[in-house]
C-alpha cells in the first residue's frame, strides 16, 4: 500500500506539479488508511448495455488513440510499440490484469490520458471495484469502475468516452448489463454516468473498522432512480 501511494505521489508531481500533491493529501491518506478504516457511501449504478449512437461520446480532442489491454503481454507490446507503460502511473495495474480485469487506455501523442476497468468475472471483481456490492455475472452482469483522467485532459469528454467503449465492449461480448459504484458526492461522476441514462438502484454504505466490516445495501424508497441520483441527505 505504501508502494502504491508512493508511485501515485510521484506521479502526480510528474504529470500534475507539487502544488498539486497538496490537493490529493486527503485521497492519499485514505488509500494508507483503507485496509484499516473505511467509511463509504455510494450509489449503486445498472447500465443497460444496448447499441448506441458513438458519435455522442466522441471526446473533444484532435488526435488520440483507444487501446483495450486484455493481459501483461498486450500491456508489454504497447510499451514496445512506444506508449507510455500505464502499469508504471498505477501500481497494482499488472496484478490488475494477470487477476483477468481489462483496461482501457486512450492515449494522446503515446501518453496516457484517461484508464479505466472492466471486470467480466467475480475474481476480477475485487481488483476493479472493491466496494462489496454484488454482481451477477452468471445472469449476463460485468463490472466496470478504476476510472482516471489525467489533468491536463480533463474537461474533454474522456470520461463519458471511456465509459461508452467499455460499455459497447461488453454489449458485444454478449453481457446484458454493467454494474457500479459511485461515491455519493462525486458529482462529476454522475454527471458522465447520467448520459447513459443507467438505473440507480439504490445506496451503499461500508464500514470497516480493522477487522470489523459492515455493507449495507439500501433501496430508494420510491423506486431505482434514472440518470441522476436523487440528492444526498448528508
Amino acid at each position: 500500500m505504501l508502494r502504491a501511494a508512493f508511485s501515485r505521489a510521484m506521479n502526480i508531481v510528474r504529470t500534475e506539479g507539487p502544488l498539486s500533491l497538496l490537493r490529493h493529501a486527503v485521497g492519499f491518506g485514505a488509500i494508507l488508511a483503507s485496509p484499516f478504516y473505511r467509511r463509504l457511501d455510494v450509489y449503486l449504478y445498472r447500465h443497460r448495455l444496448v447499441e448506441r449512437d458513438a458519435s455522442a461520446y466522441l471526446p473533444r480532442l484532435d488526435s488520440y488513440e483507444l487501446r483495450v489491454v486484455e493481459s501483461n503481454e498486450q500491456a508489454g507490446q504497447l510499451v514496445a510499440e512506444g506508449f507510455e507503460d500505464f502499469r508504471e502511473l498505477f501500481l497494482f495495474s499488472g496484478r490488475n490484469l494477470a487477476r483477468g480485469a481489462v483496461a482501457f487506455c486512450v492515449y494522446v501523442d503515446k501518453r496516457l490520458a484517461h484508464v479505466g476497468w472492466v471486470a467480466l468475472d467475480e475474481k476480477a471483481k475485487a481488483y476493479v471495484d472493491s466496494v462489496p456490492f454484488r454482481v451477477a455475472f452468471d445472469k449476463g452482469e460485468a463490472c466496470t469502475g478504476g476510472s482516471h483522467t489525467f489533468a491536463r485532459y480533463r474537461g474533454k469528454g474522456l470520461m463519458v468516452y471511456g465509459y461508452y467503449v467499455r460499455l459497447e465492449y461488453l454489449r458485444v461480448k454478449g453481457f446484458t448489463a454493467s454494474r457500479n459504484s459511485v461515491e455519493v458526492h462525486n458529482v462529476p461522476s454522475h454527471r458522465a454516468h447520467a448520459k447513459f441514462s443507467p438505473e440507480i438502484i439504490g445506496i451503499g454504505r461500508h464500514r470497516r473498522i480493522l477487522g470489523w466490516s459492515r455493507w449495507k445495501e439500501s433501496p430508494f424508497p420510491d423506486g431505482p432512480a434514472i440518470g441522476m441520483p436523487p440528492p444526498s441527505d448528508e
